[in-house]
């Protein structure tokens, strides 16, 4: 009597490999291959979460609140502590109160505008400094004509203290440019020196898509130089 259990087991098998055969021969990896090699990839790579996230749009028609909104909330999910948001176009500045309503709900956010506190929650898990065109070149002038009134030498340190402490300035790990035009819009120049930078031509606002660039940023070869 003809087992008909064996029969299925064995039809199913010789179906495999002829898929696999047929994959080998044009080139094609299977997707459990290839699954079992990302992941093999990225328990190979240590993943870094950058401190400090800029994000600078390029394109005024990519700027969407509950974009950035979502962003936020990814940010969070990530472990990422700080979140710059350049908006050259003042739209971001504009809706800053709505802004600040989200970040009521959110657990432990401070939310800054063009580095002055809008609302603070004590121990924080996320940073939020909404930047508008005011805190490029203007922001570091006014920093150096602080530190013209005193007699002291001014410095490298000094210079990046005081943007810090004065306009909530600090320097980024990783800028996200979003938009398909190739510049930053005047984003605070002093605060580039370190950071890393990558294109994107729409804002990662969910975790997937923030997990992918922060993939990318894990696999820049960092050397600060002293």
């Amino acid at each position: 009597m003809i087992d008909v259990g064996w029969i299925c087991v064995g039809a199913v098998r010789a179906v495999y490999w002829l898929v696999m055969l047929v994959c080998n021969f044009l080139g094609y990896s299977p997707l459990w291959a290839q699954i079992a090699m990302k992941n093999r990839k990225m328990d190979n790579t240590r993943i870094r979460i950058p401190a400090h996230l800029a994000v600078c749009f390029t394109e005024e028609k990519l700027i969407d609140l509950n974009d950035v909104l979502e962003l936020m909330d990814s940010c969070v999910a990530t472990g990422i502590r700080q979140l710059s948001l350049y908006d050259p176009f003042g739209i971001l500045v504009a809706q800053i109160e709505q802004i600040k309503q989200t970040c009521r709900l959110f657990n432990r956010v401070d939310l800054f505008s063009d580095g002055k506190s809008v609302h603070s929650n004590g121990l924080s898990n996320l940073q939020v400094n909404v930047l508008s065109r005011n805190m490029g070149k203007k922001a570091l002038v006014e920093a150096c004509k602080t530190l013209c009134l005193d007699d002291d030498q001014i410095t490298v340190e000094k210079i990046s203290k005081t943007l810090e402490d004065r306009f909530h300035l600090s320097d980024p790990d990783f800028l996200l440019q979003i938009g398909n035009v190739p510049t930053l819009c005047g984003y605070p120049p002093w605060n580039l020196r370190i950071t890393e930078f990558l294109q994107s031509p729409r804002l990662p606002c969910s975790r997937r898509a923030l997990d992918s660039c922060v993939e990318a940023f894990s696999h820049r070869d960092i050397r600060v130089g002293k």
